[in-house]
């Protein structure tokens, strides 16, 4: 038995003890093992650490269920990443909320540090639309050599695994239950396909049930792993809503796709975009060239920039948006001296001539 991993796992279960609760006590006591092993004067003396945590460590049956848990692993074939493991992503480990331990089932775990992952998001009831630009998208990204992360859900996230699944492009899923069921169970024959060339990811012990509180936990995990976001079809509010929120609070690229202004299921896409949220977008070449992928050694960007018929007007705030890293519209107002509708137009034309980008909160890069 790996005793490391039976302390690790039994850390999780522990009530009262959630992830940033455990990632403290690991910090004071060494390790998983060190917890356990600490006495109660100890643990008192650990900040945040009070009676009702202490208690439930030294008195919860936690170490018997990691036993069990740890036998279903072993005949499943399962891996459980902590989050001190050097399998574990290191894009979720910058979250200070990410999970303490994932479970993971697939063809490697190496594919949970994938050089390019993009996540993809959206309604449950899809229109024909939304379907169709989801599965655009993925096709359009396959050359990149991306993994696709989506949440086993009905609509949008099922239409991007299937897709993925036939372009034989590798996808996790994100699960909001235990890796010993699958819900919803008519996805049972696409996720035991994407274990074959992607996989399941959970934090929670295989016995835990799709609650309700589940689904949007597991949110904060499809953002964090990704590098970029793209939301397709969702309503005003909802778990694509909290994803795209938890996108831009971890600082990750976030991308929509437009659509009818009186439908209801593109309204959050387009109240993202209209508030500079998320970069528009309509096809995988948006968001491969927002995000400065190459394909095939080359830059599509760099080549196109080269070709560019600039004006003066956009030239000279081109220049200014050169000489920083990122430059926000306040400080081009006052570095151009534009009017505020002569800026924006200028601003618009040159991010259609793909010259620069627009990040949350007004401000702007140079693309490539």
């Amino acid at each position: 038995m790996n005793d490391n991993l039976l302390y690790q796992i039994a850390l999780t279960l522990v009530p009262q003890v959630g992830a940033l609760t455990a990632k403290n006590l690991v910090s004071y006591c060494g390790s998983a093992e060190g917890v356990f092993r600490a006495s109660r004067k100890e643990l008192l003396k650990i900040p945040g650490i009070g009676l009702v945590v202490t208690n439930a460590i030294l008195s919860a049956p936690s170490l018997h269920l990691a036993e069990r848990e740890l036998d279903f692993l072993e005949k499943n074939k399962v891996e459980a990443v902590f989050y001190t493991d050097e399998r574990y992503p290191t894009r979720l480990k910058q979250c200070a909320d990410g999970p303490v331990m994932l479970f993971f089932k697939g063809s490697s775990s190496r594919l949970l540090n994938s050089e390019r992952i993009v996540a993809i998001v959206g309604t449950r009831q899809p229109g024909d639309y939304g379907k169709y630009a989801c599965e655009e998208i993925i096709e359009g990204l396959k050359p990149y050599n991306i993994l696709i992360i989506s949440g086993l859900a009905y609509g949008i996230d099922i239409t991007a695994h299937r897709k993925s699944n036939m372009m034989d492009v590798p996808n996790i899923g994100v699960l909001g239950h235990g890796l010993g069921s699958i819900y919803p169970s008519q996805h049972r024959n696409v996720a035991l396909k994407m274990i074959e060339n992607g996989g399941l990811i959970s934090e929670y012990t295989h016995e835990a049930k799709p609650d309700r509180e589940h689904f949007p936990m597991r949110n904060r995990i499809i953002a964090g792993m990704c590098d970029a976001l793209v939301v397709v079809e969702t309503a005003a509010s909802g778990g694509s809503m909290i994803s795209a929120q938890l996108a831009v609070d971890y600082g990750r690229d976030l991308f929509a796709v437009p659509g009818r202004i009186n439908d209801p299921k593109s309204v959050g896409c387009n109240y993202l975009i209209q508030n500079n949220s998320a970069r528009l977008t309509v096809s995988a070449a948006d968001i491969a060239e927002s995000m400065r992928w190459e394909e095939n050694g080359k830059n599509p960007i760099r080549q196109t920039q080269l070709l560019l018929d600039l004006s003066a007007e956009e030239e000279g705030l081109l220049q200014h948006i050169r000489q920083q890293p990122e430059i926000a519209i306040d400080q081009l107002s006052v570095l151009s001296r534009m009017l505020p509708g002569e800026l924006a137009s200028t601003l618009l034309g040159l991010e259609f001539k793909g010259a620069i980008r627009t990040l949350p909160g007004k401000r702007y890069i140079v693309s490539g």
